[in-house]
């Protein structure tokens, strides 16, 4: 891989973890008037309306002119892996996140989270066979004191129940990462997007109507109703899944797990930013420091590849 290409797809962590880091904001938003298992349901189904479209488009202009204006299919390709996949991420990530906090506290979860570049580093190493350097492990485990300081003076609760969600959240997550990088020797990036929300939406939309299957009226007209509900599906649909997994799928395919799963640190960054910034929310010391620390260790773990 040439240094241009490898060079674009840590661009492309970047500005997906930057639009990861926005989407905790749209989804209080959307939470504030509707059940998760409904945001869920119009997110996935606002994704795969959205990329069925393009993808009809884009059938559509190759059959006029006689080239697509991009590649795209699923013909004769081992599509099971894909749908493993979008079982892992988002379907089960987002059930495990959900109950996660539900019984500990963001800033536990948070905190566990972050452990996810690390565990990436062991699947680098022990399932991938690809080389690691010990700047990347220590990026790694610094960027996970950096979060923790940034989640310093938030509420701690803590259950076992908790902890056991947190900890197959984070198992979906590094599984992502490792069958995303596997599936981008296959698949094209928008393939892969496409396939995972597919999954989503068969998942969650049956879902939201099975839970509220009493009151559908109750749980899906405030937020049909709702133009902030709207606003925060186009961003969750459109730019946290279509564009940002895109993106991430397309880093995936060019750099090892460990490089690519380093970023989801910055989504920490954004995040709080997003919050002093739009919501002015507190911002002190700590934070100051943990962003600080997370910003160079990703940096850091990132020069290692400079030859």
């Amino acid at each position: 891989m040439n240094q241009k290409t490898h060079k674009r797809a840590l661009l492309a962590a970047l500005a997906a973890s930057t639009i990861f880091g926005f989407s905790f904001m749209f989804s209080k938003m959307a939470l504030d008037v509707a059940a998760p298992t409904v945001l869920l349901a119009f997110r996935f189904s606002a994704s795969f309306v959205v990329m069925t479209l393009l993808i009809g488009v884009n059938a559509l202009i190759g059959k006029l002119r006689g080239k697509p204006l991009f590649a795209f299919s699923l013909r004769g390709k081992p599509i099971g892996s894909l749908v493993l996949l979008g079982i892992a991420q988002p379907t089960l990530y987002f059930i495990f996140e959900s109950y996660g906090i539900l019984y500990t506290s963001s800033a536990v979860a948070g905190t566990i989270i972050a452990v996810v570049p690390v565990m990436c580093i062991l699947v680098d190493v022990l399932i991938l066979r690809e080389g690691v350097r010990l700047r990347q492990v220590l990026c790694a485990l610094l960027c996970v004191g950096g979060v923790l300081l940034v989640d310093l003076g938030g509420e701690v609760k803590i259950s076992w129940l908790g902890m056991l969600f947190l900890v197959l959240t984070v198992a979906c997550d590094v599984t992502y990462y490792a069958l995303s990088h596997k599936a981008g020797k296959q698949f094209r990036p928008l393939e892969v997007t496409y396939v995972m929300f597919t999954v989503g939406m068969v998942v969650f939309v049956p879902a939201a109507l099975i839970q509220n299957i009493g009151d559908l009226g109750g749980a899906f007209l405030p937020a049909i109703h709702s133009s902030a509900f709207w606003a925060a599906v186009i961003f969750l649909g459109v730019l946290s899944s279509l564009v940002a997994y895109s993106l991430l799928n397309y880093t995936n395919a060019h750099v090892s797990v460990s490089e690519a799963s380093i970023f989801s640190n910055v989504t920490t960054v954004v995040s709080v930013l997003a919050g002093v910034i739009l919501l002015k929310e507190p911002f002190g010391l700590w934070q100051v420091l943990g962003v600080a620390i997370i910003l160079v260790c990703v940096y850091w773990a990132n020069q290692t590849t400079k030859q």
